[in-house]
């Protein structure tokens, strides 16, 4: 699938000059393993997008099921469709990485083979990313919950309480692009979405946000994470290194609108039923700790890459991010995780930081065992 946007012809100096205009193609990266009862839905509600510019990856991590057989049928019905067959299985992470090499779109959707969007899901996302004032580097919509097809909840809790506070809230936030572009923009306008968004600073690392299949990347904010090597190690749960890693740097914005439905069946990595208010819908320390895993591989990678990322926006911005990344890191039981990273990475920070000015970061962190 890939159907390009409508092109617009703009007048040039008195004469009428053909040049592309179109909206940004968004890639649908359908990340699947031993999913073959529900993979053929997660396909279809691509198909079924308001959306004009999609193109459609399937990603199989090796499915022993019939998954293989069910992308057959896919690719015959829509050739358009790209395949990647994974020999073995490396898990969610390498997935995704794989999906991403082999995509082009400018923005980029993750979705689960056991969830599938809704219709209006890819349009709403590109919407909203047009029309900010702050370009962010992903946004999370709302997610339907539903047990044998059956909405049973309406809403994830974290983003539904980050919204209920009220916090991110900017009426300057939004400008609607169809008023900008007029005849140029070729869909409805979502002027309604002005009241639905919530900005997440960066340097901020409560997770808030939906799962994976809820939110829709920027690809340059992706190309800001997926070049850890160490990646392979967060064999699920890749969403959190993703929209962790990508919100401290660039800020996200939050849709309060259910554009996504997560899919409930028993066999779900971590979400076991349907979210109840005040109860885990998993067992706490139940051993899997992803979101830690992803915080330490964050901090790596982010000191691995310190040259390029202070490069291009500043110290103080490279270090309220790894701040909270360490903050959050000691809290849930690695502290002074960050302070040594400083320490071993002390003569490529001096030269960014100077002498004076690395001693007392350093100091600070130890103070607070960060």
């Amino acid at each position: 699938m890939n159907i390009s946007g409508r092109a617009a012809w703009l007048p040039d100096s008195g004469e009428k000059v053909r040049q592309v205009l179109s909206l940004p193609l968004v890639s649908v990266i359908i990340n699947n393993y031993n999913y073959d009862r529900f993979l053929r839905d997660a396909v279809e509600s691509v198909f079924r997008q308001s959306y004009p510019s999609i193109e459609c990856i399937i990603v199989d991590d090796a499915s022993t099921d019939g998954s293989r057989l069910i992308i057959e049928d896919v690719l015959r019905a829509h050739p358009d469709v790209t395949a990647l067959l994974r020999p073995e299985n490396g898990g969610q992470s390498l997935a995704c990485k794989d999906g991403f090499a082999a995509s082009s779109g400018q923005y980029v959707i993750f979705l689960d083979a056991d969830d599938f969007l809704l219709p209006s899901a890819v349009e709403t996302h590109v919407y909203v990313h047009l029309s900010l004032r702050v370009p962010v580097g992903f946004t999370s919509g709302d997610m339907l919950q539903s047990v044998d097809g059956e909405i049973v909840v309406g809403t994830r809790q974290t983003l539904s309480d980050y919204i209920c506070s009220g916090q991110g809230k900017n009426p300057n936030l939004f400008r609607a692009i169809d008023e900008s572009l007029g005849e140029l923009y070729p869909l409805q306008p979502m002027n309604a979405l002005a009241d639905k968004i919530h900005l997440v600073e960066p340097a901020y690392a409560f997770w808030v946000w939906s799962p994976m299949s809820g939110n829709c990347f920027r690809r340059d904010a992706l190309k800001l994470v997926f070049g850890n090597p160490a990646l392979a190690a967060l064999k699920r749960s890749t969403d959190a290194y993703l929209n962790l890693g990508i919100s401290v740097l660039t800020g996200s914005v939050l849709i309060d609108r259910p554009l996504a439905v997560y899919r409930h069946h028993g066999g779900n990595g971590l979400t076991r039923h349907p979210q109840l208010n005040g109860f885990f819908s998993f067992r706490r320390r139940g051993g899997m700790d992803n979101s830690q895993l992803s915080r330490l591989l964050l901090i790596d990678y982010f000191m691995d890459c310190a040259d390029d990322l202070i490069g291009r926006s500043s110290t103080s911005h490279f270090v309220l991010a790894l701040q909270e990344l360490g903050r959050h890191a000691s809290f849930h039981g690695a502290p002074y995780y960050l302070s040594r990273r400083v320490r071993k990475n002390w003569k490529q920070l001096r030269d960014h930081f100077g002498f004076w000015e690395l001693s007392q970061w350093y100091l600070r962190l130890r103070r607070r065992k960060i």
